[in-house]
Order: structure tokens, then C-alpha cells, then sequence
């Protein structure tokens, strides 16, 4: 079953026909670096703990005022910029993120530390508000699953290489090291993205003749994916955040084997990206649909026979899921969404995903957390079939009321 694609932006440049994999190839390093700066003070506790004369805790909050920021000021930001060559807009946003980075390097205290990371924030937030826009514009309609996987792939990238490069950094040299190595490489991404890719400047409206005051077709699918991608999100995070003990606890595995466990599940996530590309441009709908059905079984082994071989496939299952969710959701995003919503489906996404990360963790350890994380796995299928909802529901809107750009 496949979406119509009528509804792809305009802009002043037409989408090539070939595929821009070296565009996409460098969306995604971006990608990877804003991913890995904005968790990377979990791999690096013990060095910043030192560092900055905190402790754990004044860690974690680097994490989660980033988090906050991103909240409150994606949406913002991206319509303010909305009428701005995207190009211009992610390289700008890019080198904003490359300075704070590297004021964090050289922060000679916490607090200076904490003001750093809300300023990476707001760049964060604002090229993930505009990154999926900008790479959609690049692509023709044929090529928007695996333009879009092969973007976000690099955020996939940064949990399973990024985080661990950047302990390795930090263990070898120092934790500034880490920060300041991202920041070069951003900036270096902003001046090439600024240079090389291709102008991409919204078309203005045209004036039009008197219509009906109906709001657009596609707000009621885009608020379904956004409250999609607030659930799933909190689902998994309500049982990643306590993995290990799931691992140990639960499924009685032996300390050694959890980390061959765990990159046996980013394994499984790099392949749902691979898959998840094709997948996109010939099953749009369904593809969603079957790989969020999937995960919640995969959540329903892990509360239940989480101490079974089962566990094993459960755990593919779950890596699979979470590297295909996340393109196949954006690819059909900006199928459903018109040239005026297209930037704020995006970054309506960015917030109402960081919201599920921020509750999540919560309400993990609310229902038994690291001392009882089936009952966090519990809640995650709950959650995941509740996205499986919310996506049909977006999909079914979408279907009865076709938009026209």
C-alpha cells in the first residue's frame, strides 16, 4: 500500500531526480554529532563529576536541561525561520552548536557548564526542527524513505559508536577533549552544509482567492504523530534507562554477557534503519504499523519471559523497532504534511519527543524501575500499543481528509 506524494514541498529548486547521497551522507554526520553531544555527559560521569566539582546528579542535569531546552524553543525557532533558505538555517544552527560545544570544553565551572548546554540546546532543537524539511526538499518523491533513513541513521550511529568514542576520549585524554573534538567537527559540517549543499528557500505564498477559514487538512494527522511520538518515546525510555537490570535482574544474564547483549540490540537497530529506508517508499503505512505491533510483543516477552530464550529474539525485535521507527515515521510525516505545516510537523515531533524522554525515565522506576523493570516493560508495551493507535488514528484522518498544497 503505498501514500501519495503530490503533497512533497516546493521550494526554488526542484528535488533532483538522482539520489544526493553525499548531501545525505553529510546530514547524517550532523545528525550523529548533535545526538552524541546531547547524551554525552552519561558516558563521561565519572571525568565530569571531577571536572566540575558536582556530582552525579549536576551530571544528569546537563542532560536534562538540554532536554528542556529543546522543548521550549524548537517550535519557535522553526517558525521564525521558516521563511529562510533551510541550507542557511541548518548551517547556522550547526555552528551556534559547535561554540557552545566548545565553551563547555573549556568551562572552568558548573555553572558556566549549565549555560553552555542550554545554548547547544536551542541549536540542537532548531537543526532537528529543520534537518528532516531540509532533506526532504533534496529528495524526489521516489527516494524519501531511504533520504530520510539515511539521515537519521546517524543518530541510530551515535547511541551504538558515538557515546562509547566519546568515553574512550575522555579516558584517554580528558573530557574537554570529547566536547571540543564534536565541536570542530561541527563547524566544520556548518562551513561545507553552508558551502557545497544545495539552496533550498520556501515558496511565498501566493495570494489566493477567498476560501473557507477550515484550518489545514493535515494538522489533525500531524498532532496524532506528534502525541505518537510522546508515547513511544516514554515507552522506550520507561525500560531503556534500566536495560541493565532488565538484562541481569530479569533475564538472569551474566554481567559479561550484557554488553554483547547490548550491541547485539544496536546491531538490530542499525538493521531496521537499513530496512526501514525501503520500507518507507513501497509500504509507507503499513511498514509503521507492523514494526510498532512488533515491538509490542517484543515488550510483552520482556515482561513475561524475559528469563526464556525468548528474551533473545525479544531484544532483536526491540533494536529493530527503535532504528526503524523513527524514518519511517518522519518519511510518512512528510507525505501527510502540506509545504505550510511541513516545519512545524517536524519540530512538533522534536518536542513531543524530548517530552517522552524527559517522563519516561520517571515513570519507568514509578512501576518498579532497576529493582523490578518488568514492570517497566509493562508499561512500554502499554505505551507502544497506545503509539500503534495514535498512528493508525493519524493515518485513518489522513486518508479521509486529503490535503492539497
Amino acid at each position: 500500500m503505498s501514500t501519495s506524494t503530490a503533497s512533497l514541498p516546493t521550494s526554488t529548486a526542484e528535488a533532483p531526480a538522482r539520489f544526493p547521497v553525499g548531501a545525505l551522507l553529510l546530514l547524517s554526520l550532523a545528525v550523529f554529532i548533535t545526538v552524541t553531544a546531547e547524551s554525552l555527559p552519561a558516558g563521561l560521569l565519572p571525568e565530569m563529576v571531577r571536572g566540575l566539582d558536582t556530582d552525579p546528579l549536576g551530571v544528569g542535569m546537563l542532560i536534562s536541561v538540554w532536554a528542556l531546552t529543546v522543548i521550549v524553543t524548537s517550535i519557535p525557532l522553526a517558525r521564525l525561520t521558516a521563511r529562510f533558505d533551510r541550507r542557511l538555517v541548518a548551517a547556522g544552527a550547526l555552528a551556534v552548536f559547535a561554540v557552545a560545544n566548545a565553551t563547555t570544553a573549556l568551562a572552568p565551572t558548573y555553572e558556566l557548564a549549565i549555560a553552555t548546554r542550554v545554548a547547544a540546546g536551542v541549536a540542537h532543537g532548531l537543526f532537528w526542527a529543520i534537518v528532516v524539511v531540509y532533506a526532504t526538499s533534496l529528495l524526489a518523491p521516489t527516494h524519501l524513505g531511504r533520504g530520510l533513513a539515511l539521515v537519521t541513521a546517524g543518530g541510530t550511529v551515535a547511541t551504538l559508536a558515538g557515546l562509547p568514542a566519546g568515553a574512550l576520549i575522555a579516558q584517554l585524554l580528558s573530557w574537554r577533549w570529547s566536547f571540543g573534538i564534536l565541536a570542530v567537527v561541527a563547524l566544520i559540517l556548518a562551513v561545507v552544509i553552508a558551502l557545497r549543499l544545495p539552496r533550498r528557500v520556501p515558496e511565498p505564498a501566493l495570494p489566493r482567492a477567498p476560501r473557507s477559514s477550515r484550518a489545514d487538512a493535515s494538522l489533525g494527522p500531524i498532532l496524532l504523530f506528534a502525541a505518537a511520538a510522546l508515547v513511544f518515546a516514554l515507552g522506550q525510555f520507561a525500560t531503556f534507562t534500566y536495560v541493565r537490570p532488565l538484562l541481569e535482574v530479569a533475564a538472569g544474564a551474566p554481567a559479561a554477557q550484557v554488553p554483547v547483549l547490548l550491541f547485539g540490540y544496536g546491531a538490530a537497530g542499525l538493521l531496521g534503519v537499513a530496512v526501514a529506508g525501503p520500507l518507507a517508499d513501497r509500504w509507507p503505512r503499513g511498514s509503521l504499523v507492523v514494526v510498532l505491533a512488533g515491538l509490542a510483543v517484543g515488550f510483552a516477552v520482556l515482561t513475561l519471559a524475559a528469563d526464556t530464550p525468548l528474551m533473545y529474539l525479544a531484544l532483536g525485535m526491540w533494536g529493530f523497532a527503535i532504528g526503524a521507527y523513527f524514518p519511517l515515521q518522519q518519511s510518512l510525516l512528510m507525505r501527510i504534511s502540506t509545504d505550510r505545516t511541513r516545519t512545524l510537523a517536524s519540530a512538533g515531533v522534536v518536542v513531543t519527543f524530548n517530552v517522552g524522554i524527559a517522563v519516561g525515565p520517571w515513570l519507568g522506576d514509578l512501576v518498579g524501575g532497576a529493582a523490578a523493570p518488568t514492570g517497566a516493560t509493562a508499561l512500554s508495551g502499554a505505551a507502544t500499543i497506545g503509539a500503534l493507535l495514535l498512528v493508525i488514528a493519524a493515518v485513518l484522518v489522513a486518508l479521509r481528509h486529503p490535503h492539497r498544497d
